[in-house]
Parts: structure tokens; sequence; C-alpha cells
């Protein structure tokens, strides 16, 4: 049971049980959790403003969720690490967290990307991941990112592709024309379905 539903648990239910608390750091063995450490230490890094006077720092506040997008300090690295390490079991150490780092790039926020010139990390490196988010990976349009996935061909994959594209844009976007006929695609709100299954019957 998650331990965020615990409050509203019937007691009878948890009297039942034996209990025990466990979490996603229970399942890292002692090299992905030293990958989790690293990675912490750069995020901090990467998301503490040093440069400009006091108050500008004061008033320009920079946690690491303004930098990543959905970032949970309990969860994100500690899953990228699992799946990186799970699909990449020949790669040694230094491949496994540049793989990391690139992915939490790819969902930073531009304007975080921006910032962190302002940030305690090494200049060389911020200018690295400044490249890859503007130059490499695709945060332009809508249009570019997709454009760019279909002319990889190595990346083709018969059976589709599973995204997410998280965006600042408004609600009421017009997604088809912003896509200028690149693809066919079908727009739906969130908002509009009850139940998983009436989701899953209208996405299959």
């Amino acid at each position: 049971m998650d331990e965020k539903n615990l409050a509203s648990a019937d007691p009878p239910l948890l009297n039942r049980f034996e209990k025990q608390i466990m979490s996603i750091n229970d399942t890292l063995n002692d090299r992905q959790q030293s990958f989790v450490e690293n990675l912490g230490d750069w995020v901090r890094r990467m998301s503490t403003l040093i440069r400009g006077n006091q108050m500008t720092q004061l008033r320009n506040r920079f946690t690491q969720k303004d930098l990543f997008v959905g970032f949970d300090k309990d969860e994100t690295l500690q899953s990228l690490v699992i799946d990186i390490t799970k699909n990449n079991s020949e790669a040694d150490d230094d491949e496994i967290l540049d793989k990391c780092k690139e992915c939490l790039i790819a969902i930073a926020s531009s304007d975080g990307i921006v910032r962190a010139e302002q940030s305690s990390l090494e200049r060389d490196e911020v200018d690295r991941w400044k490249h890859v988010y503007f130059h490499q990976q695709r945060h332009d349009s809508l249009y570019d990112y997709f454009s760019d996935l279909y002319n990889q061909e190595s990346l083709v994959d018969p059976k589709g592709y599973l995204v997410i594209v998280n965006t600042f844009s408004n609600i009421n976007t017009d997604v088809k024309s912003c896509l200028q006929e690149l693809l066919s695609c079908q727009v739906d709100k969130l908002s509009t379905f009850k139940t998983e299954a009436q989701l899953s019957n209208r996405v299959g």
C-alpha cells in the first residue's frame, strides 16, 4: 500500500497484516546507490545559483523542480538509474552517468538550462549540456521534435513510440496546426475521461 494512503486506510485491514516500510531506495544495489548519490549532487549543483548578489539570489530562488519538469526527490533519480543500468548492462560507470544526465537534460525547462549558467556547476559542463539541449535534443517546437524523431532511421520502430511531451503551452493550443501536417493526430483532453478504461478504449 502506498504510504500516502495509510491515513485513510481501514484500521481493521491494517491490523490484519505485518507492516514493513519499503522505498525504492531499498531496491538499489550498491553501484546504483552510488549513481543516485552522484546524480543527486550534480542536480543540486546545477540548481544552486551562486553568481549575482545575495538579494538577486533570494528573489530568484531556483529549485530542482524548476529545473527538471516533474522532478521528485524520492523517485526520479532512483527510477532513472534503475532503467539505465538495466538497459545498459555492459556500460561503464561514466557512460551510465552520462546517459542519466542526458535523460535529465531532456526533461529540463529551457529557462532552467539558461539559469544553470549562474549555478555552481563548472562552466564547461554547463556549456556542454546547453549544447545538447539546444542543438542535439529538439526543444524548439513540437514539429521539430517529431520531424527529428522520424528522420533518425536507427530509431524507426514499426510498433511506434510511447512519448510524453511536457509543455508550457496553453491547453487550447491547436496541436494539429503545430504539427503542420507532418503526421495525423488525435487530440483529447484528459478531463473528459472518468476512468482509465475509457482512456484505454479511446487511445487503443
